[in-house]
């Protein structure tokens, strides 16, 4: 599998450690831009870039017609994409975090969500945790977790040290408390996620448009 690898800050550079030189496809950035002929040889395409340079690459990405795997954050998805890639029958799939773990912490979510009316009432905090040199506060990852919660969440952004990424649930119940909590001890995490998600997508593709990864995960749960 050939894999253009889009972005080689933190976490594309740990993608470049995983994957066979010979199936490295760039990488690209700014000592190596970005085109539709370049992208050619490639099967899909790995992408962990800031939000802001995902949005002025999507021209390019459209006309390359190639499947990608998207690791973008800190914008807002722009209308229409989705239409535009079920018009070119192409098939992207995004996440704000390509961790198992994350996605174990989506799966308790939906416990709490399934079992709200018979719960008593709780309150929900998440604290989010990450790196002083990450610009977005809350994460992205805070962000899908508290969208995935069936009840309000009050988000407490902290930004200290090299943190990779720390998010804790905390219900808070009339007589007892239950907590929630995902902690990323390495970047490269998120690069195996992406590649594995990559193989996922190859294999069991949910069809053309823009796909969030919770949607490949339930399409899996089903199998």
């Amino acid at each position: 599998m050939k894999v253009a690898v889009i972005g080689s800050g933190k976490t594309g550079g740990h993608v470049l450690n995983l994957i066979s030189k010979t199936d490295v496809v760039g990488p690209f950035g700014r000592s190596n831009p970005l085109s539709p002929e370049k992208l050619a040889v490639a099967d899909l395409g790995i992408i962990f870039v800031p939000g802001e340079a995902f949005l002025e690459m999507i021209p390019f990405l459209l006309e390359s017609k190639k499947p990608m795997v998207i690791g973008a954050t800190g914008m807002e998805w722009p209308a229409g994409l989705d239409a535009e890639l079920r018009k070119r029958g192409l098939a992207w799939v995004h996440a704000t975090n390509f961790s198992l773990g994350v996605q174990l912490f989506r799966q308790l979510i939906k416990t709490v969500n399934k079992l709200q009316k018979s719960l008593p009432s709780f309150s929900a905090e998440l604290m989010d945790i990450h790196h002083t040199k990450k610009l977005d506060a809350p994460s992205g990852t805070a962000k899908s977790l508290a969208q995935w919660s069936a009840f309000p969440v009050h988000i407490e952004a902290k930004r200290e040290g090299d943190v990779v990424g720390f998010h804790e649930m905390t219900l808070t119940f009339p007589q007892e408390t239950v907590k929630i909590s995902h902690n990323a001890h390495d970047r490269a995490l998120f690069a195996q996620g992406a590649l594995d998600v990559a193989k996922l997508w190859i294999k069991k593709p949910l069809g053309d448009g823009l796909h969030p990864l919770e949607n490949l995960m339930d399409h899996l749960e089903k199998q």
